[in-house]
């Protein structure tokens, strides 16, 4: 099957229908992704070298690629030279699943390990790149233009959408990586907020729906309106994709190891805890040493700190709370804090006292974490909670 030229785009399918250039948002575009692809550059130098960065770095650059790739189509555009970018497609649609889920697994996994096996899941981005040097691809691409399209097109069209579909995929694992991970860190800290890796779930939430939403939007576009609204949200959406790169470049380089950050990994989870009668001796010990000697008021209690004060190992605690008091290490802490805010609410001077104030003092040390786990406690907010008591 024959490529079609320049001349025959033109003559089936006219350039007026593809979008108008845009110098400022080309500049736009350009700026942020070089921008993202010079972090990804740092983010791999940066000391100590971990896995981890590797997989970030590879991330941003997809992406930033996936921008400059428009601005370089549209540009070869406007010197009738499009069907050279049918040859130096630069978009990497199959690698970006596989290194948000091994960047996701690393950063939470200290003990995580790229195997050779773990290859394979990148043996899809070969063939992509390979696929994007054959003229299966360039005539399936041309076809788009082409009304109406030729059956080569649909296979470049399923292509596509497998793609989409496998980045998703891996992103409902990634997050599935990252909850687990929370949940761990609960089973051990009473305060998680510089440990954790909630910011995660932005790119997790961009990186695997974007390209889903992006095809869904496209081809609405091109079945319902002929493609007459890509002037509104073509080159606006890679401008907005590539200050999110840039974004996530910059929070990838500033975080810290996860060595420093995951001193313990948790064996086991709530879900995986046995059902065993109520130890009572343990109950008594651990809520007799909670009101006597307020360990809780502590900001940086963690599990091994209260299993030293209970004389007892700190898996074994960790078991027993989860076994005795339904809740992990994390949540009981925090009842005890939340407990301790209400004590002293109805016993100070509230027009003398904040109520952040009031909450470092329980040994909380975050107005958000305060915020929301008061409210999973007492299903109110603590403004609500002052107002009722100053009533």
């Amino acid at each position: 099957m024959a490529t079609l030229d320049s001349e025959s785009l033109k003559s089936t399918f006219p350039l007026s229908k593809m979008i108008t250039s845009n110098s400022i948002l080309f500049t736009i575009i350009c700026v942020f992704a070089i921008q993202a692809i010079i972090l990804s550059i740092l983010i791999l130098r940066k000391r100590p070298k971990i896995l981890a960065n590797k997989f970030l770095a590879m991330l941003i650059i997809f992406y930033a690629i996936m921008a400059v790739n428009i601005v370089l189509v549209n540009v070869l555009k406007d010197y009738g030279k499009l069907y050279i970018f049918r040859y130096i497609q630069l978009e990497l649609l199959y690698g970006l699943g596989p290194a948000l889920y091994f960047y996701t697994k690393s950063i939470t996994q200290p003990s995580f390990r790229f195997k050779k096996e773990d290859f394979i899941h990148f043996i899809p981005l070969i063939l992509e790149f390979i696929f994007y040097r054959t003229s299966f691809y360039r005539d399936g691409a041309d076809g788009l233009y082409i009304n109406p399209m030729p059956s080569i097109t649909y296979v470049y069209l399923t292509q596509q959408w497998i793609g989409v579909l496998s980045t998703l995929i891996y992103s409902i694992i990634s997050f599935r990586v990252l909850y687990n991970h929370e949940m761990s860190l609960k089973q051990y800290f009473s305060k998680i907020e510089d440990k954790s890796y909630k910011w995660l779930k932005v790119p997790i939430l961009i990186f695997g729906f974007y390209p889903i939403l992006w095809n869904i939007l496209t081809e609405v576009d091109r079945f319902a309106f002929d493609r007459n609204l890509r002037e509104y949200y073509f080159l606006p959406n890679f401008a907005v994709l590539a200050i999110t790169c840039t974004w996530i470049g910059f929070k990838g380089f500033l975080i810290k190891s996860t060595s420093e950050l995951v001193p313990f990994e948790s064996s086991h989870s709530e879900k995986e805890t046995p059902t065993l009668p109520k130890d009572e001796n343990f109950l008594e010990k651990l809520n007799t040493l909670m009101l006597q000697e307020k360990p809780y008021l502590q900001s940086n209690l963690n599990l091994q700190k209260l299993a030293e004060l209970l004389e007892m190992k700190p898996k074994t605690v960790s078991l027993k709370i989860n076994q005795n008091c339904e809740k992990n290490f994390y949540d009981l802490i925090n009842s005890y804090r939340i407990q301790e805010f209400k004590e002293k609410a109805q016993s100070v001077d509230l027009n003398s006292y904040s109520i952040l104030g009031l909450a470092y003092d329980c040994g909380f040390n975050s107005k958000s974490t305060f915020n929301s786990v008061f409210k999973k406690n007492t299903q109110q907010t603590p403004s609500q909670y002052i107002k009722e008591l100053k009533n």
